[in-house]
């Protein structure tokens, strides 16, 4: 059998033996990875979900012609045309007064009778432009906006850049607000594991000192301190990424989740498996990292 597998099954043997023998001090290793990686799974989750509700906004952008309620059919008739010609434009939706009062009963029920209240119809008819992949730009966007502002019949132009970008601005914030407090957490952790880790060297200094006096590799001696960390890491990591999956199910099943539409947009997907994959091997990575600090530290490197 070749040192390496020798040297290998030591690893195994020993990582297991010194998880096993301190239990508490293991767990406690596990949990402060776990929650780091939590608190920074929610954020992530968070930033995904948004970030996916922007793209949709991105392939749905349209522009609302809003009509005077004095506009014509010749007005309406000359808009069509317009529209019909310019390449910008991939489809075009007509609004009356009536379907645009009924989709905002239907989409704000509890204000369904607000129309009665302010005194009639306060909704004007108006034209949805679907655009096109290529004018998604903002300077397209202001172009159709500025070319429809004075055709006659037309009171107002909106389209939803000014919404989008202020989206983008809070994903990039919560992104940032996690990552920041992701790395706090982390270098608690840090801290957590690489104490534990040097409580364990402490524990074995004799038999890591008659180790070296018989000529054992650093790499034998550190390999097994290394090993416990990085199943420290993953077991904390994969501890993480089930609390993220048990706290998008408890949110999926509330009441509020299914009442509230900002809850399907905050919370309305669970984290793709890659980064689910890779939030349960941070924490490995992470307990490796905090074993070698210690260890430097403990100068067995």
């Amino acid at each position: 059998m070749g040192r390496p597998l020798l040297a290998l099954r030591h690893s195994i043997r020993e990582a297991w033996d010194g998880l096993w023998r301190n239990p508490a001090l293991s767990l406690l290793s596990a949990a402060s990875i776990g929650i780091s990686l939590y608190v920074l799974g929610l954020f992530l989750l968070l930033a995904f979900n948004l970030n996916r509700f922007v793209e949709t906004l991105g392939r749905e952008t349209q522009v609302q012609v809003y009509l005077r309620e004095n506009a014509t059919p010749a007005d309406v008739k000359s808009l069509r045309a317009e529209f019909a010609t310019d390449p910008a434009i991939a489809v075009v939706r007509f609004v009356a007064k009536e379907d645009a009062r009924l989709r905002f009963q239907r989409d704000f029920p509890s204000l369904r009778d607000l129309p009665d209240r302010v005194g009639g119809n306060p909704f004007p008819s108006s034209f949805e432009l679907q655009i096109r992949d290529a004018f998604r730009d903002p300077g397209s966007l202001d172009r159709i906006a500025r070319s429809y502002e004075k055709a006659p019949g037309v009171e107002e132009v909106r389209y939803d850049r000014g919404w989008t970008e202020r989206l983008v601005g809070i994903v990039a914030l919560v992104r940032r607000g996690g990552y920041g407090l992701g790395i706090l957490l982390a270098f608690a952790a840090l801290v957590t594991v690489g104490a534990v880790v040097q409580l364990t060297v402490l524990a074995r200094r004799e038999e890591i000192e008659i180790m070296k006096l018989v000529g054992a590799t650093a790499a034998f001696i550190r390999g097994p301190f290394l090993l416990a960390a990085a199943v420290q890491g993953l077991v904390g990591g994969t501890i993480a990424v089930g609390g993220l999956y048990l706290t998008h199910r408890l949110v999926e099943q509330a009441e509020v989740f299914r009442t509230n539409p900002f809850m399907s947009l905050v919370a309305g997907r669970f984290l793709p498996a890659e980064a689910a994959a890779a939030l349960a091997a941070g924490g490995a990575a992470l307990g490796i990292l905090a074993a070698i600090l210690s260890l430097r530290r403990a100068g067995t490197f």
